[in-house]
């Protein structure tokens, strides 16, 4: 019982350090994402969204998923890691030379020649997630967020404030972001090593290391074709439009996956990392799906929606006139994220229950389809890309939780259920701003005075939707909000506990 009372602990702790470490990362790319765009333009952004997506599936090559064993193995040893660590560097130097020198054709199949020597000094950091891994996912399996969020905060501060930002300043163009990448991820790395200082040594083969890459081998399977469902559009976008339009598709692409990515990041490791300890106990598994479907349904859909809603004002007051033409875009992606966040949380919970060829074997028709429908939609239009990928979210939103809700024997009506009252919310935040948006383009021409009143409409949105329907809160998101409000100071725990079971109290009478 104290093991497991510990582990639930933790887990509310990882939470809370994760959400907080999300929305202080996600406020410090946007912020800098806006200063960068506005300093270096379409293009050399564009040339940097290229070489991103090239790193991120070399990424996955550089890790085949072995050091994911390092979270999913009951007990491990000090030749456990250094197993894990020995592949890990051997991966890294061969997957940085290959994209090194694959610099040249890559550049001419994206039509980009201005490529070729970003790719060469960027694929360093293949080398350096690698190396990094073993190290993240021993902090992972202790559930040690804080630590993980203060290396990436660090990391990102020093990368892209102290060093991309005054480059860019500097008229190095595409160069500050590229040295801002590969700062960030170095300073990341030796934060993380120096926190969790793991055993370093060579082992190539060992007894029980057929557990690990059997393992491993399935978890980069499953990312690979996750990989592939989330780049593949990048990829025909970079090929087949001009690299400024390609800048204005990453541009609104990063501006709602950043965060996104950020925030499952944390919820799949928290989720993952005690699921892992209590899999044989369907009940609990059932109420952390349950219990954080209910809370992002709540407080992050209307935020994606928002954003759905006020696209050309925000890309006109944060980021400028010359970047309007992503206003199109926008809007679908924004509407895919909340989809991207549902099958974020279901996925560690389907591994758990063993399902992970099931997921993969899924998803891999979905990849397919989804690679031949952008290709089609690239020879219409780039808003046509942005829409299919919406339908591709929405597709495999439902197929992975509708597969973990039969692993865990939940039922669609009790998903459903739990979602209602975020939903509702949603509803009534997003035709709040929409009015909003209409009213002060009336009034004013400042889009810095639109975009401060629909933030404000979205903030009352939410708030007037769970003061007037108190029983939008369910029981499950209001015990996870009391165990987050224990660890504010107290004035403010009781306040936030009053107020959220108002709707348990109203049910109850």
């Amino acid at each position: 019982m104290e093991k497991v009372i510990n582990l639930s602990s933790k887990g509310i702790s990882a939470v809370f350090w994760g959400g907080f470490g999300s929305i202080l990362r996600a406020l410090l790319q946007i912020g800098t994402q806006i200063i960068l765009a506005r300093i270096l333009g379409p293009v050399e952004y564009g040339i940097f969204a290229i070489a991103a997506t090239i790193l991120s599936f070399s990424k996955f090559f550089s890790d085949i998923g072995i050091s994911y064993g390092l979270i999913q193995k009951k007990t491990i040893t000090d030749n456990d890691i250094k197993f894990v660590f020995t592949w890990q560097v051997i991966l890294g130097i061969v997957v940085s030379l290959i994209v090194f020198f694959l610099a040249g054709p890559l550049s001419t199949f994206f039509n980009e020649p201005r490529l070729v020597p970003v790719i060469e000094v960027a694929s360093v950091i293949c080398f350096i997630n690698a190396v990094c891994s073993p190290s993240l996912n021993l902090l992972k399996r202790e559930l040690d967020f804080r630590s993980m969020q203060v290396a990436h905060i660090i990391g990102y501060i020093v990368g892209y404030i102290f060093i991309g930002i005054p480059m860019a300043l500097n008229g190095n163009q595409v160069w500050a972001l590229i040295a801002a990448f590969i700062s960030s991820e170095a300073i990341n790395f030796i934060l993380l090593y120096r926190k969790a200082r793991h055993p370093v040594g060579i082992v190539l083969r060992q007894h029980d290391d057929g557990g690990l890459m059997s393992y491993g081998i399935k978890v980069f399977g499953t990312n690979l074709v996750n990989w592939i469902i989330g780049n593949v559009d990048r990829v025909i976008i970079g090929r087949m439009f001009p690299t400024a339009q390609v800048g204005f598709y990453s541009l609104s692409y990063n501006l709602v996956s950043s965060p996104t990515i950020t925030t499952i990041g944390v919820i799949q490791s928290a989720l993952f990392s005690t699921s892992a300890r209590v899999q044989d106990d369907f009940n609990r598994l059932r109420k952390a799906l349950l219990t954080m479907i209910g809370a992002v349904t709540l407080l992050l859909f209307p935020v994606f929606f928002g954003i759905a809603a006020a696209s050309e004002t925000i890309l006109h007051s944060l980021y400028g006139a010359s970047w309007l033409g992503a206003t199109e875009l926008l809007r679908p992606i924004a509407l895919a994220m909340p989809l991207y966040l549902l099958l974020g949380m279901a996925t560690p919970l389907l591994w758990v229950a063993g399902r992970t060829k099931t997921e993969f074997f899924i998803q891999i028709p979905i990849a397919v389809a989804f690679t031949a429908a952008a290709v089609i939609g690239a020879h219409y239009s780039l808003e046509a890309v942005a829409w299919t990928v919406f339908g591709m979210y929405f597709i495999r939103a439902a197929a992975i939780l509708g597969m973990t809700c039969r692993a865990l024997e939940i039922s669609l009506r009790r998903i459903m259920r739990t979602m209602s009252g975020g939903l509702i919310t949603t509803f009534n935040t997003t035709v709040a701003i929409l009015l909003t948006d209409f009213g002060t383009r009336e009034l004013t021409a400042m889009p810095s005075l639109w975009l401060a009143a629909d933030v404000a409409a979205g903030v009352i949105g939410i708030v007037a939707s769970l003061w007037i329907f108190p029983t939008l809160v369910n029981r499950h998101v209001a015990q996870l909000f009391e165990k987050i409000a224990l660890r504010l100071p107290s004035g403010t725990a009781n306040r936030l506990q009053r107020f959220l079971y108002r709707g348990q109290m109203k049910r109850s009478m």
